[in-house]
């Protein structure tokens, strides 16, 4: 026993005098062309954001010098100052944020509800309704563009909030994620809710929807960028300068013989930013629900 000992010991010296080396990683020839694509990549989605965040510094004539210059000379801050003291900018960032959180909240709740409909429920027509659902989604909007105006207008919502939130309430998309993350739940769950006395209503609420958080959270985020971004029906739904939405307030820095396009690119930050601290925020819900109703059927 004494001798075993004494050669673990001898062993585990040797061990330390002479440790085993590293075996260092190498990369292979295709995770270098990998790595080097989505570098290009990048930079390429990056870069026009990063440039155009430093050119809303530059002065009019060194956004328009030729070649352009990548840092300005000097940096300004009279560009934002200017569109902030403009009290129709504000106005256009608060009529952005209402129509994009109206519209997200009611297309959450209505999608949602749709969603448990047309995925856990069984009643006559059922596949039909999701059929012409997922249809809807191939139409256009321009084609929509001219029905929406007149089903507004005859019910005289048109240069008001209403007229910008209602048509937005429910989307098709909206409705199939929802239908795709809700089906695939247990049914176990709503027996075992309805055994113990809850309705249909609680079940939804209480049940349903704690389990499709990741769905939710991607309706949120799409809805509230679509609208934050959208620019063709603010322009037919509104009438007068102090209803526009912000991204088409940014067209009023644009006329037909003259641009100023150092406002209207620092005028752009305001439009970019809300929409990438919110991805950012919810970035691993949002990534969920988009994988999750691509894998789930």
């Amino acid at each position: 026993m004494a001798q075993v000992s004494m050669q673990s010991q001898i062993d585990k010296r040797a061990l330390q005098t002479h440790p085993e080396p590293r075996r260092e990683h190498r990369l292979n020839w295709w995770q270098i062309v990998i790595y080097l694509g989505l570098g290009i990549f990048t930079v390429l989605s990056v870069g026009p954001l990063v440039f155009t965040f430093i050119s809303s510094f530059k002065t009019m004539h060194d956004v328009l010098a030729f070649p352009p210059s990548l840092l300005p000379n000097p940096w300004i801050w009279s560009n934002y100052a200017e569109i902030l003291s403009n009290s129709l900018f504000l106005r256009w960032i608060l009529n952005a944020l209402i129509y994009s959180s109206g519209a997200m909240v009611l297309n959450v709740i209505f999608s949602a509800m749709a969603g448990y409909a047309l995925g856990r429920m069984n009643f006559p027509g059922r596949g039909f309704i999701f059929t012409i659902t997922l249809a809807v989604m191939m139409i256009p909007s321009a084609i929509t563009l001219i029905p929406k105006f007149l089903v507004v207008n005859s019910l005289h919502l048109n240069n008001t909030y209403f007229a910008l939130i209602l048509p937005a309430m429910a989307q098709p998309f909206s409705v199939f994620i929802m239908v795709q993350f809700m089906k695939v739940l247990p049914k176990e769950l709503e027996e075992s809710a309805r055994i113990d006395g809850a309705s249909r209503f609680r079940t939804f609420f209480q049940v349903i929807l704690p389990l499709v958080k990741p769905a939710l959270t991607a309706v949120a985020i799409l809805t509230f960028q679509g609208a934050w971004n959208d620019f063709q029906w603010p322009l037919v739904a509104m009438g007068t300068q102090d209803m526009y939405t912000l991204p088409l307030g940014l067209f009023y820095f644009k006329s037909a013989h003259y641009t100023e396009y150092n406002l209207l690119l620092a005028g752009s930050m305001f439009n970019t930013i809300p929409i990438l601290f919110l991805f950012f925020l919810f970035q691993r819900h949002f990534m969920g629900g988009a994988l999750g109703s691509s894998v789930k059927g």
